[in-house]
Order: structure tokens, then C-alpha cells, then sequence
């Protein structure tokens, strides 16, 4: 999998330098990670969201005059806390460290580069890193490396993604976004389901266009 997204990022960027309406930008911004999460027998479990924050890149590729394609890089860092309460377990805060690849279409109103628009596509990740702080009841708090494997954590999540934003200039935007989890980020057949839910606010900018 990682063979494909070093190709699906070369293949952007001799894109970008075959096609001048091709242009770079970058983003930045922050997300409030939280998840719908059960037990093996389907108990909900409350989670308490987190503030984390992303930054990337992306490429703007025309396809018609209101409707480009949007292929994007970015590290993500996102955190949320598990409240179980059962057992000797009161909660796990998990904090984790993404690759993030969204493949978004828009569609935009632009008049005189100033408008709204709209994304949606989706969204895949890797996790680079993770760890995961454990309260017991007794106050007692442990922490750990999150371990990635087949009876573990999977490193690999898929989002559906949902923006709506503003371009103040042909250089600058702004977003708020929402991304689904499709899939838990638990491999273990009889651990928990855990379905990441992240709101984000994002800023980019737009190198200018390029001349021909």
C-alpha cells in the first residue's frame, strides 16, 4: 500500500508540471477528534474528543470551469480519551500520528476568485505512531506504545470527507470540515469498535497561477 501512495503522489506531480492550470498549495489547520466506540459485546463506550492539528499539501487540477480536483498530503495529529470505567480501567486517552491522503472534489461558485465551494471525497491514512495512556481506577496511570497488528491496532483508516469553504482571493481559503470513519481502527476480532468522527478548520494557500 505504501508502493501506491508514492505512486499516486509522483503521478500528481508530473501532473503538475505537464499541465500549467495545475497549481500547488498548502494547508494548515486543527481538528476535534472523538469516535463511536463499543465494547466486543456492543456496549457503548463514551469517548471525550481532543484538539489536534494538520498540516500538507495539496494540488488544484481543473476538470471544468466550476469543478477541480483536489488530491492532498498532510500529517495529522489526533487524540481522543476512551471512558470505560469497568474493570481496573477508568480510561485510555489515545494519541496517534497520521499520514493522511484525501482525494476530494469541489465544486465552487467563484466569481472574481472570491466565493463559496464545497468538497467531498475520500480519505485515507496511515498511522506512523501511537500511544496510548491507561488511568486505572486506582489513579494509577501507564503509559505505552500503540501496538499494530492483526490481534492489535490496524495502522490503516478510510474516511468520507465533507467540506464547505470560502476563497477570500485566488490565493487564499479557509474550511470547516467533517470526516467519517468507515471501519474500526481495531483489528482484534474480539477487542473493541472504534470509528474515528473528526471536525477540522483548515487555511491554504495558493501559490499563484502560473503563467503560460
Amino acid at each position: 500500500m505504501k508502493k501506491h501512495y508514492i505512486f499516486l503522489l509522483l503521478l500528481c506531480f508530473a501532473t503538475w508540471q505537464a499541465n500549467a492550470q495545475v497549481r500547488l498549495g498548502y494547508k494548515a489547520g486543527v481538528n476535534y477528534s472523538s469516535a463511536k466506540a463499543t465494547t466486543y459485546y456492543g456496549e457503548n463506550v463514551p469517548v471525550s474528543g481532543g484538539t489536534g492539528f494538520h498540516v500538507g499539501a495539496q494540488l488544484r487540477v481543473p476538470f471544468e470551469e466550476n469543478i477541480t480536483f483536489l488530491p492532498q498530503m498532510q500529517y495529522a495529529y489526533k487524540n481522543f480519551t476512551l471512558e470505560y470505567n469497568s474493570g481496573d480501567t477508568s480510561s485510555v486517552h489515545m494519541k496517534y500520528h497520521y499520514l493522511e491522503i484525501p482525494l476530494l472534489l469541489e465544486y465552487n461558485s467563484h466569481v472574481d476568485g472570491r466565493g463559496f465551494f464545497v468538497q467531498f471525497g475520500p480519505s485515507f491514512s496511515v498511522a506512523l505512531a501511537g500511544s496510548e495512556e491507561i488511568t486505572e481506577k486506582a489513579n494509577s496511570v501507564t503509559s505505552q506504545p500503540i501496538k499494530f497488528g492483526f490481534n492489535a491496532y490496524g495502522r490503516f483508516e478510510a474516511n468520507l470527507v465533507a467540506n464547505l469553504g470560502y476563497q477570500f482571493s485566488p490565493t487564499m481559503q479557509c474550511t470547516i470540515g467533517y470526516a467519517h470513519g468507515l471501519g474500526s481502527i481495531v483489528d482484534d476480532d474480539f477487542g473493541p469498535s472504534i470509528k474515528p468522527r473528526m471536525i477540522t478548520a483548515s487555511l491554504y494557500y495558493w501559490m499563484p497561477q502560473r503563467k503560460k
